[in-house]
């Protein structure tokens, strides 16, 4: 299990080195409490008494050493269970968790714990004449193996122009070397894998990866405790010459001696979905996803290098979110081996993993996704693969076209609420990278939530009418369906995407379109309306059905919430109407900040 919580600094300038920390000290207590109820378990149940058990004298002398810096503690159980040596020790090392990093009779690192938790598995088989697996306390082990002090694995975040450009970045870059030269002591106290990997955003070529590797080596103390680097590839351009860019970092002898010899010859990739949904829209940017993931395994192959893919699924569909299931299934054949990464954020955690039974049947889910997954071997689909291209290009040129619009920032700075996000406690960073009004300057998440508030959600499906109606026009219906049968990675993206416009409510829009927009840029959402029209009868095409025919539960679920979120969305009008005419009170003001959490919270689609 992993986080970036405390740990993803790029474009935050409030992720200091100090937040780092104390994000590791709320990880690390949480685990400890765990540890401790654990601890407490295991001592009623090893209640052995010396009068049928012969003790280990390693056992007693940890006890005698503890006894010393916990005579207080040691002389009450020493009494109490006077003839139970494990229900002593377990006692012992409680207070050595609850005193953790506060006193000297409290552990100082991870490795003094499992050195005593190893010590009690070598007593009670010593002790029992038991095996390992007889062992009650063995799945104990396995789970502090994995753990250890950190609870979670802390991926690290840096923009690779914090990197690069340290004149122009200086206090970004001085309070990332602070973090780089404090890895080496977290691990220590934490656990080795405390700090799972360096994530470098925006990454371009190999010399910024090569430029992280040269400051990891000199600013951590010792070359084994440099995590992972890893490449985020993020824009079209980036994932298209992903192939070069791995080939160049690969043949880099020094680099690659270091992940043969501390990585087990692995490179991890993270693969973005937001920026290229954003750069080219859904159909290309998932594509360019998909081929990349082809490029890059065969280029890992060509090297001897074992290459996981670290997927940076958002919790919208244009952000690479969905069902799990489907989404792993759906990745290139042959190209996930013993292991994939993905993210789940935002209002996803909550409704996968808020309960015990919801996180147990989600990862469950995932996990038998990946076990078959992994067991395929690498196919070359060229004649679906050849018309997903084309609607690639095609839906590509039509989102382009739109986004190139000189109104469309206009349109969408006037017609969403994006620019109240700031005051908003929603999003993990900034809004915009800079001050201009810019589709460039606008990060992901604003992008998709400003669509969604709206109810256009057009980053889930703008392009893909014009280019599968142009698809079945060239190639012909059935050649369309037949690629749509064959291929699970079409099919997912179709079924994600007929998903996404159902959701989307134009009548709602109109709305909003007529009370806060100029008529001489009310063209693009003619344009809008369009392409919608074009997505649906697509859709009902290709799949031969009504939208959502396969899926009646998840259209009467979002038929029901469409009328309690109605309201909501002509309350936002009518406030946003108010605050564009300067004519808005405090508590008007306050209202419309709630219709926007209450959209959010409502739609399920803040980013």
């Amino acid at each position: 299990m992993g986080s970036w919580v405390g740990g993803d600094r790029d474009g935050n300038p409030y992720v200091t080195k100090k937040i780092t920390e104390q994000s590791l000290e709320i990880y690390s207590k949480q685990i400890i409490n765990i540890y401790m109820d654990k601890i407490k378990k295991f001592s009623e149940e090893f209640s052995f008494s010396t009068s049928y058990i012969k003790t280990p004298k390693k056992l007693d002398q940890r006890i005698d050493e503890y006894s010393k810096i916990l005579k207080k503690e040691y002389s009450h159980y020493a009494k109490v269970n006077f003839d139970e040596p494990f229900r002593i020790f377990l006692s012992l090392v409680f207070h050595r968790l609850e005193n953790f990093q506060e006193k000297n009779s409290g552990y100082q690192s991870f490795d003094e714990f499992n050195s005593d938790m190893k010590l009690l598995d070598f007593s009670l088989r010593e002790s029992l004449k038991i095996t390992r697996h007889d062992n009650s306390f063995s799945k104990f082990l396995e789970y502090i193996d994995v753990f250890e002090f950190h609870g979670v694995s802390l991926d690290i975040r840096e923009n690779s122009k914090v990197i690069n450009n340290p004149q122009l970045y200086q206090k970004q870059y001085l309070e990332f070397i602070k973090v780089l030269e404090s890895i080496s002591d977290w691990k220590n106290l934490y656990g080795s894998k405390v700090i799972n990997s360096i994530i470098l955003s925006m990454t371009k070529s190999d010399s910024d990866i090569l430029n992280l590797f040269k400051l990891s080596k000199r600013h951590i103390k010792s070359s084994k405790d440099i995590p992972m680097i890893v490449p985020l590839l993020e824009e079209i351009d980036d994932l298209q010459n992903s192939e070069v860019f791995l080939d160049q970092l690969l043949s880099n002898n020094g680099y690659r001696k270091h992940i043969n010899k501390y990585h087990d010859s692995t490179q991890e990739i993270m693969l973005g979905y937001s920026d290229s949904n954003k750069d080219g829209g859904i159909i290309s940017s998932q594509w360019n996803v998909y081929k990349a993931q082809i490029s890059l395994y065969k280029k890992g192959e060509d090297h001897n290098c074992n290459i996981v893919f670290f997927h940076g699924r958002g919790g919208t569909i244009s952000r690479g979110g969905g069902p799990t299931y489907n989404s792993i299934l759906s990745q290139p054949e042959g190209t996930i081996s013993n292991q994939i990464r993905y993210t789940e954020q935002g209002e996803v955690i909550s409704d996968k993993y808020s309960t015990a039974n919801l996180a147990k049947e989600n990862l469950k889910l995932g996990i038998a996704a990946f076990l078959s997954a992994s067991s395929t071997s690498l196919k070359d689909n060229k004649k679906e693969n050849a018309l997903i291209e084309e609607l690639s290009i095609s839906s590509l040129k039509k989102y382009q076209d739109l986004i190139s619009d000189k109104n469309l920032m206009t349109y969408f700075e006037k017609v969403t609420p994006v620019k109240l996000l700031s005051t908003l406690n929603i999003g993990s960073r900034p809004s915009k990278r800079s001050s201009e009004s810019t589709i460039d300057s606008y990060r992901a998440i604003p992008w998709v939530f400003g669509w969604a508030q709206t109810r256009q959600t057009l980053t889930g499906w703008y392009g893909a009418g014009t280019a599968i109606l142009e698809s079945i026009d060239k190639n012909g219906l059935k050649t369309v369906q037949s690629a749509y049968g064959n291929s699970p990675f079409l099919k997912n993206l179709i079924s994600n995407i007929e998903m996404t416009v159902v959701k989307s409510d134009l009548t709602i829009s109109k709305m909003y379109i007529d009370q806060l927009l100029d008529k001489k840029h009310k063209y693009l959402f003619d344009e809008i309306v369009t392409e919608s029209k074009k997505v649906i009868k697509a859709i009902k095409l290709v799949t031969n059905n009504e939208l959502l025919e396969d899926n009646p539960i998840l259209r009467n679920t979002l038929q029901v919430r469409n009328a309690y979120l109605d309201p909501l969305s002509l309350i936002q009008i009518l406030l946003m109407k108010k605050l564009s005419n300067k004519d808005i009170t405090d508590e008007e003001r306050t209202a419309l900040l709630l219709s926007i959490n209450g959209l959010a919270a409502g739609l399920r689609n803040t980013g």
